[in-house]
């Protein structure tokens, strides 16, 4: 059971940050435009995303996503490292316990992870361009992933590059001819608002602003 919760776990956070990302750029996008202190207040607060129960946070500095539900699992799927006791589920390697609860021949155990997907330091960097806010993350040595964040009408969107499109599009402006990943980019500022005016970034999810 501990197997199958760490993989569910996995697939929920597959649009994080962690992994690695068919595109990247040398340098914060778009060049030669000044980095912003923080997200304005108007956008900050949470997001419910349309494709599951998890939770968008913007604050001052920050993006991070909440995940709180209940997971199902059957009896038969607690291995021979688990042992309930009454309604805690414990791990014999670790001694570490869970509050389940048990339902029938199923148990029923509460799922809250927080995970901070982007931070602006000196190295994580929000821009703003065209009216859109651009999140650029740092990846070691020396490139960047850049997604793009959108919000009109309690409405935020958050986007990516991992559309085929959108990498041949961008091989083609920049007249760049690598063929393995990760592509790194260097577009000019003309190139990169190039790119977003053609509908880049077209790997894109919703949020829906949650009125506190």
């Amino acid at each position: 059971m501990k197997k199958q919760l760490c993989f569910l776990l996995a697939m929920v956070v597959l649009f994080q940050f962690a992994c690695e990302p068919p595109v990247v750029f040398d340098k914060p996008q778009p060049a030669d435009v000044a980095d912003l202190g923080g997200f304005p207040k108007r956008i900050q607060g949470k997001y419910l995303s349309s494709e599951d129960s998890s939770i968008l946070q913007i604050t001052g500095n920050s993006i991070i996503r909440i995940y709180d539900f209940d997971e199902k699992m059957h009896l038969s799927q607690v291995d021979s490292n688990q042992q309930i006791i009454g309604d805690t589920l414990f791990n014999l390697k670790t001694n570490e316990g869970q509050h389940i609860q048990i339902e029938g021949d199923s148990i029923i155990m509460h799922i809250h992870e927080m995970d901070t997907l982007f931070v602006i330091d000196e190295e994580n960097v929000l821009k703003k361009f065209k009216g859109y806010y651009f999140v650029n993350i740092f990846i070691p040595p020396d490139t960047w992933q850049v997604k793009k964040l959108d919000v009109s009408r309690g409405m935020l969107s958050l986007s990516s590059i991992n559309k085929k499109e959108d990498i041949e599009q961008l091989k083609t402006i920049t007249e760049t001819n690598q063929d393995t990943m990760p592509y790194v980019f260097s577009p000019t500022k003309y190139q990169f608002k190039k790119f977003v005016g053609n509908e880049g970034f077209r790997d894109s999810e919703k949020f829906m602003k949650i009125r506190e």
